[in-house]
């Protein structure tokens, strides 16, 4: 979702908000004070929130980049469901069998608020190890498996307190290092004999995998020692009309502006328009792409290889 999406969906629930206390007060002013000895006019309840939070969940977070809140009960219900309808494909944890992709790295569970996604897409008739198709789930089922997804992602964090560090040395070496210098085009930026020798003494298993599924970990545009960018950041180069291009590594880019840091350090911000021309250049692309088609046998098959190299 692109940042004047964003904005977009921000102003309207802002816009939303604004409306509902202006009517409010306008209710409150219009109200008939109590006569002498009169009752005062009852005040109207707000509608109880949906089970589960509704679509701004428990808290009313917005937004897409919220940590939607987990309803331990809802997640408990949501099991039942789970246990009845969908462990044999998807496994105990939702990370998938051999019959049924991992749900834990599904994009669409992870864009899924409450229900949001999964509803619509379970509501298409998705068959479920009962027979019965998913069109059979109530709308509160639903919500409730979406709780009980969104527990599992989280139990994967580092900062889940049910989070502890396993053994991923389950991969295969040599089907590691043929990925690695084939499919996965690892070899054409990284040497084994250059950047790499020794890696696997320098970094354990947990690390190297961190390292190579999030490499840019420190933030895009991070400075090292002076005013010397990261070599993993991203850099973009700003041509106003005729004028001599700027170049310089990118604090900020969205659909009105560009916000870049030259190689003084200084920061300098351009409207963008029709005359204005930006090109980027995001030196961890194929590491980003990787993401969207790398399979955890490869990740763990990589690791074991990189892990070899002592």
């Amino acid at each position: 979702m692109s940042r004047w999406q964003r904005v977009v969906l921000w102003t309207i629930a802002i816009g939303a908000w604004a409306v509902g206390v202006t009517a409010f007060v306008a209710a409150q002013g219009a109200a008939p004070a109590a006569g002498r000895g009169g009752a005062a006019p009852a005040q109207a309840q707000p509608p109880a929130a949906p089970r589960g939070g509704g679509a701004g969940g428990p808290g009313g977070n917005l937004g897409p980049d919220d940590k939607p809140p987990v309803d331990a009960a809802a997640a408990t219900r949501g099991r039942t469901v789970w246990a009845a309808e969908c462990i044999n494909c998807h496994g105990t944890q939702a990370r998938g069998t051999d019959t049924a992709p991992n749900l834990v790295r599904s994009v669409l569970v992870l864009h899924d608020r409450y229900g949001s996604e999964i509803g619509p897409f379970l509501k298409k008739g998705h068959p479920m190890q009962s027979g019965r198709p998913a069109t059979a789930l109530t709308a509160d089922q639903i919500t409730d498996v979406a709780h009980f997804l969104r527990q599992r992602v989280n139990d994967g964090l580092r900062s889940s307190p049910t989070f502890t560090t396993q053994n991923i040395l389950v991969g295969n070496r040599e089907a590691g290092a043929a990925f690695f210098n084939g499919a996965g085009g690892c070899a054409k930026c990284h040497s084994v004999t250059g950047a790499f020798a020794g890696i696997g003494s320098r970094y354990d298993a947990v690390t190297l995998q961190q390292r190579m599924l999030f490499p840019n970990v420190g933030g895009r545009g991070r400075f090292g020692g002076g005013n010397a960018p990261s070599p993993t950041a991203v850099t973009v180069k700003v041509t106003v009309g005729t004028t001599p291009p700027v170049s310089g590594t990118l604090v900020q880019m969205d659909d009105f502006a560009v916000t870049l840091r030259d190689a003084s350090g200084a920061t300098r911000t351009f409207r963008r328009g029709p005359t204005v021309k930006v090109e980027k250049t995001v030196p961890l692309a194929e590491h980003y792409a990787l993401l969207d088609t790398i399979t955890d046998k490869q990740i763990h098959d990589v690791v074991a290889y990189l892990e070899s190299l002592k």
